[in-house]
């Protein structure tokens, strides 16, 4: 590695001046590499991992002042010094894709992520489980992994023993699936059970997708479908377990959801509804509307719990994620 760019693998903080300038017209291959030490990986909220940065090997922290303009500078120069123009080209996408892992979750192309959830047993390596999330637009939230999805997905392992004590075949439902995370936990825990996620039209191609990433995990595949909970026509009471995490983001949702779990939920006594969802100000009354509508359905509250976890929405920078409180509650017939 030349003297240029020593500093980049330094373990002290990275200032943006310590970085190649423009103005010295630097190589491409020095950019490419410079770039490639600003990467931000994708969250996968493992313990302890705020953030993630370039390689295992690049221990070095990044002083983010100043480095959004850096990636500006770089973009809006005609770089002419560099003489292959496919070169050229790589530097201001790997700069474009710098720059839009700092400008929040909306601005980000497409994605890929990997979460580790623990087996039942401590000793047995954890499940690998990969998700793709397209780029995200104001209709189409279930492109992203919520971070209830995530932390219900880590509590099934020792949640669904004592829900199901004797293991036996399930027929398991998850509503508003998203990316699948947690479906596609539950259908690599418990091998002998029928998995089925369900979203709008729009979320399916890419939960499909996702299935087919991960079919390595599971003895049977989950299957994937549409179901609409505004409409009622749909009545399928065979389901011994139904999933459901961050379902409540506008006023219809509780009576939909609760409409939908009522038309799904087998009437067998040990059949069961776990969900789990973020306590926000904007939408408590939501949350007390489905408590009571559940209740109302003939439903009885088993178990619940709160949890702090930290969401990966980010700020302008990318580098803050704010606490949110969720709620867990497992639902049974009264």
């Amino acid at each position: 590695m030349t003297e240029e760019h020593q500093s980049i693998v330094d373990d002290t903080p990275i200032h943006v001046l310590d970085l190649p300038q423009i103005y010295t017209r630097p190589s491409a291959s020095i950019l490419l590499q410079t770039l490639a030490r600003l990467a931000i990986k994708p969250s996968s909220w493992t313990a302890g991992a705020e953030f993630d940065r370039g390689s295992e090997d690049d221990v070095a922290p990044i002083d983010e002042h100043g480095i959004p303009q850096y990636l500006t500078s770089i973009i809006s120069n005609e770089l002419l010094w560099i003489e292959d123009e496919d070169d050229r080209e790589r530097v201001w996408e790997a700069a474009s894709a710098r720059l839009s892992e700092r400008s929040g979750r909306t601005a980000q192309s497409n994605l890929s992520r990997t979460f580790l959830i623990p087996r039942p047993l401590p000793s047995t390596s954890p499940i690998h489980i990969t998700l793709l999330e397209p780029s995200l637009t104001g209709d189409n939230l279930g492109h992203k992994t919520w971070l209830s999805a995530y932390l219900l997905a880590r509590r099934l392992p020792s949640l669904l023993p004592t829900l199901f004590p004797i293991n036996p075949p399930l027929h398991i439902l998850e509503l508003g699936a998203g990316t699948g995370l947690l479906g596609l936990t539950v259908a690599a825990l418990l091998p002998q059970a029928a998995v089925h996620l369900t979203d709008l039209p729009a979320i399916i191609p890419n939960l499909v997708q996702n299935t087919h990433v991960n079919g390595h995990l599971f003895a049977s595949a989950p299957s994937v479908g549409v179901l609409d909970w505004s409409e009622s026509a749909s009545t399928n009471k065979q389901h011994d377990l139904i999933l459901a995490s961050d379902p409540l983001y506008s006023p219809q949702h509780p009576a939909w959801l609760v409409g939908t779990i009522s038309r799904q939920l087998s009437t067998k006594r040990d059949a069961k509804v776990v969900m789990e969802l973020p306590l926000r100000d904007a939408y408590l009354g939501e949350v007390h509307e489905m408590r009571h509508r559940m209740l109302g359905a003939g439903l009885r509250l088993l178990d619940s719990g709160e949890e702090v976890g930290r969401e990966d929405w980010g700020d302008s920078h990318g580098v803050e994620r704010g606490e949110v409180r969720c709620w867990w509650g497992v639902w049974g017939w009264a």
